[in-house]
């Protein structure tokens, strides 16, 4: 995590009680979180449906408006759409409220005011909420500055994949260690994370390590937003990451002869760890 939002974040966490930062939507509305996958697309904020109306998620000034006409849209934008800078350095985006709110002559806009959903009672309207961090060009993840919400289920991570060009290998921890050739393997952890709330999400970090030694991890921090391609700042884009619904692609290992132990440990936003501890031996 860089040193500019890591700063933010030491902010919020050590001064809850002074913090004016709110959940734009309840969380029970909530339907997909950061990074998880819509309609073949990752989600780059938080999805809410069935909403009356969104907040601001802090006071802040308004830096931008948007509303769809006959014109032609901005891309990768259906919805009527509004951005506020706020003094900790980040904006926020909101999208699914009315043109009118849009349109409202407001330059400042208090945390306690309400941007309306449109009208027609449609069940599934969804509306879509971002933090993005304007120096750094990055849509960062809500769920590490938004109040956190009391949870203390522990991630669950499903299997560990191993990759090769002869074959695939899913691990789910046996009693008997499991045998496979020397050689390079690409890694999949196939994981999540189900709140108290009953929401479905990615965990927020990953790690392997290999008898007791870490040899890679990855954590769901932010995405980089450059030439319209959303990106892990190691250039990663999200599509190599994520190959299938609640699983990641961690990296590559070399396994030589002899045994191995491979431990998996991912977390969540409220610092609750999930384990799994598989035994491999290779041979040659």
């Amino acid at each position: 995590m860089n040193k500019r939002c890591m700063a933010v974040l030491m902010t919020v966490m050590v001064l809850p009680l002074l913090s004016a930062l709110q959940w734009p939507v309840d969380i029970a509305y909530m339907k997909e979180s950061f990074l998880d996958e819509k309609s073949g697309e990752r989600q780059a904020g938080l999805s809410f449906e069935s909403y009356d109306a969104m907040r601001p998620y802090d006071y802040g000034e308004t830096v931008f408006r948007y509303i769809p006409d006959v014109y032609g849209g901005l891309p990768g934008s259906e919805d009527a759409l509004l951005v506020l800078e706020h003094e900790n350095g980040f904006q926020s985006i909101y999208t699914g409220i009315t043109p009118e709110e849009v349109r409202a002559d407001r330059s400042r806009i208090s945390a306690g005011e309400y941007l309306k959903a449109p009208a027609g009672g449609e069940a599934l309207h969804s509306c879509t909420f971002y933090i993005r961090d304007a120096h750094l060009n990055q849509l960062v993840n809500p769920l590490l500055l938004l109040p956190v919400p009391r949870d203390t289920v522990k991630p669950l991570i499903e299997s560990v994949i191993l990759r090769d060009e002869s074959g695939r290998y899913e691990l789910i921890g046996p009693e008997e260690p499991v045998v496979v050739p020397v050689g390079n393997y690409q890694v999949f952890i196939r994981a999540v994370d189900e709140t108290s709330q009953g929401i479905r999400q990615m965990p927020y970090s990953f790690a392997l390590y290999n008898l007791g030694s870490l040899l890679m991890e990855r954590q769901l921090d932010a995405v980089i937003l450059k030439d319209n391609v959303r990106s892990f700042k190691d250039g990663a884009s999200l599509n190599s990451i994520f190959p299938e619904k609640e699983t990641l692609h961690l990296g590559e290992i070399i396994l030589t002869s002899g045994r191995s132990l491979l431990e998996v440990s991912v977390f969540d936003v409220q610092g609750n760890e999930g384990t799994r501890s598989i035994e491999l031996q290779v041979e040659r």
